[in-house]
């Protein structure tokens, strides 16, 4: 779903991110329906290679996960980060990893430390979205999604969601440069694709269950249409990136679904 805002696109100095991305190669369009797609369809005609980002001011038909829609305005950052495959990185791992580096971002653009993250791709502050992802692997690429609401009035986004977004701007209280914010958002996850290089999973795991906003809380999950929810407390995300939910007596190892907080 989009819509027209009224709003002028946020401006990006593109010969600074060129300048400061390096080694990442910069992929700039005005307009584009999917920063994902688009990355997609530019290594089938070889035309990106890692490390890379596509970026765009108005992306018009983001996906997100299955067959969800992703809403955005000229407030949000859209960007799709790649990267080489990691042939010793299982891509369940991928979203965990990267929403690690967003958070950490945001963490650090803002100032706050209260920023959250949400199995398996969302991250949050005061349980609104600020953040989220969508991790594709093909063709010996990690691709990286991000959406990221960088200046976004909530008030601007379509009334059924303004109670669920929230932004950087509010955070900070005050406008942040989008061209800084893909600069250190790019920084962090170069940085988190190189560690995983060296570290186990393990070490990452630990590091964001002390942000994990479902960890003790009792969800509601379904997964593909027709089969049954998993209603249970959350008891943390197992060594293949699994979210763990009791039910019960059951421990459910849940490796997709949309989750709701109760």
């Amino acid at each position: 779903m989009e819509r027209d805002s009224g709003c002028m696109a946020e401006s990006y100095d593109i010969n600074r991110l060129r300048a400061k991305l390096g080694p990442m190669k910069l992929h700039f369009f005005a307009r584009l329906r999917s920063t994902n797609d688009h990355a997609a369809a530019m290594r089938k005609q070889r035309r990106l290679f890692a490390p890379a980002v596509v970026l765009t001011s108005h992306q018009t038909a983001g996906r997100g996960r299955g067959s969800n829609r992703w809403w955005s305005d000229e407030s949000v950052m859209t960007a799709t980060f790649a990267f080489a495959a990691e042939e010793n990185m299982p891509a369940g791992e991928l979203p965990l990893i990267a929403g690690l580096a967003v958070r950490d971002a945001a963490a650090e653009l803002t100032g706050c430390n209260d920023v959250q993250l949400k199995w398996p791709n969302d991250v949050l502050h005061d349980g609104r979205k600020i953040a989220g992802l969508l991790c594709e692997r093909g063709d010996k690429l990690d691709l990286i999604g991000v959406g990221l609401n960088v200046n976004l009035d909530p008030a601007e986004a379509p009334r059924d969601l303004r109670a669920q977004v929230g932004s950087l701007l509010l955070l900070a209280r005050k406008r942040i440069d989008p061209t800084e914010a893909l600069l250190v958002l790019a920084s962090h996850l170069k940085k988190a694709m190189l560690a995983r290089r060296k570290q186990p999973f393990g070490v990452f795991l630990r590091e964001y269950e002390k942000h994990h906003a479902l960890l003790g809380r009792r969800v509601t999950i379904q997964g593909e249409p027709g089969s049954p929810a998993i209603t249970g407390k959350v008891e943390g995300v197992d060594s293949h990136a699994r979210l763990l939910v009791r039910d019960l007596s059951v421990l459910h190892h849940v490796v997709a679904g949309h989750v709701v907080m109760s």
